[in-house]
């Protein structure tokens, strides 16, 4: 008998959804995620449960609809933020994909300063004016010191 290749799919959907998961993914049972975010406070307290785990500095999307539901996030950065590295590309692919409307760009690190700093604010800038142009809205820019 031939494998058709609807069988072959089967085959591959039923073996990812036997358990295979990403070293560092939270479960999401012991997530505590609001349904809205609306203020500094709320995109702060998802980006801490989301990445409670983490040693190193990192660069968070939260994705919200048009009436600023939480509907996904992306990982966009592992690191020291630089300009040149950190463009708006997968903070728009990951929008389309979440059907998204506005995204909170948040700056995660274990310690350091509470504010933003200069890398990290032309970063903003050039991210946020790239999004407008296709008609994405950057929300806010947010510090977590964890």
């Amino acid at each position: 008998m031939v494998p058709t290749t609807f069988n072959l799919i089967r085959t591959f959907t039923r073996r990812s959804r036997r358990g295979v998961r990403h070293p560092d993914a939270v479960p999401e049972a012991g997530l505590n995620l609001p349904r809205r975010i609306d203020d500094p406070a709320s995109a702060a307290r998802v980006a801490r449960d989301l990445l409670r785990s983490r040693r190193e500095d990192v660069t968070l999307v939260l994705y919200l609809d048009d009436r600023h539901r939480f509907v996904g996030h992306a990982v966009v950065a592992v690191g020291w933020v630089q300009v040149a590295r950190l463009a708006a590309h997968p903070v728009l692919l990951g929008a389309q994909a979440c059907r998204a409307s506005g995204v909170i760009l948040v700056r995660y690190r274990p310690s350091g300063p509470l504010s933003a700093t200069e890398a990290e604010q032309a970063s903003f800038r050039a991210i946020a004016t790239a999004c407008a142009r296709h008609g994405l809205a950057v929300v806010d820019h947010v510090v977590v010191v964890g």
